[in-house]
């Protein structure tokens, strides 16, 4: 398994985030995309998901070793932004519930708790979202990205809105996904994310 993007350029209007951007990523290993407010982290991200067209060059990857086409690369992907939104008016139970049948998942019930486990929201699962504080949302956000098993996890701002206890989840999350030999890819401007990285990209070294 691994994931590799090639000379991959993004641009809006005269406004050049990047350009010939390239890296290539290992199953089991993890990869920090880091730089300022603005500079193109998130872009990158949702490129590397198969949700946003670069302007230029290739993204890549291979799962069991055969290319996964374009078009079915976010089916391949977990991704966790402060973009993302969860349905308030659904507990966290009936929001996966709806991606699994969405996505087809084999097992739903069982993988759907889990997850839930998984992100220590199994006590709180049955009540609306709306009822949520900021930080347990987050925790919906990363129990939908890790529903499927997905080879290739993307996290943007992975500590957003989260305590202590939260914190500790995401370690134990990234911990887990890297040991199975998948990839993981973290935007993030705190050090102390970056650094539990095996590698690290800075933005603004492609312009």
């Amino acid at each position: 398994m691994h994931l590799k993007a090639a000379d991959v350029g993004m641009r809006y209007g005269r406004r050049v985030l990047f350009r010939q951007l390239s890296f290539r990523l290992e199953g089991g290993r993890s990869l920090a995309v880091t730089g300022a407010n603005g500079a193109g982290k998130s872009t990158l991200l949702r490129i590397l998901a198969g949700v946003l067209t670069p302007r230029a060059g290739t993204v890549r990857l291979h799962v069991d070793g055969e290319p996964v086409p374009d078009e079915d690369r976010r089916l391949y992907t977990g991704l966790v932004a402060p973009y993302l939104n969860v349905y308030d008016g659904f507990s966290a139970r009936e929001n996966l519930a709806f991606l699994a049948q969405a996505r087809r998942l084999p097992d739903r019930r069982a993988r759907i708790q889990a997850v839930l486990d998984l992100v220590g929201l199994a006590g709180r699962a049955d009540d609306l979202v709306s009822t949520y504080s900021s930080g347990m949302k987050q925790r919906v956000k990363y129990a939908a990205a890790l529903l499927a098993r997905p080879p290739l996890l993307l996290l943007d701002e992975p500590s957003a809105n989260l305590d202590a206890a939260g914190l500790a989840m995401v370690e134990r999350v990234t911990a887990h996904h890297r040991e199975a030999g998948r990839l993981l890819v973290v935007a993030t401007n705190v050090a102390e994310e970056a650094a539990r990285c095996d590698a690290a990209l800075r933005i603004e070294a492609f312009r």
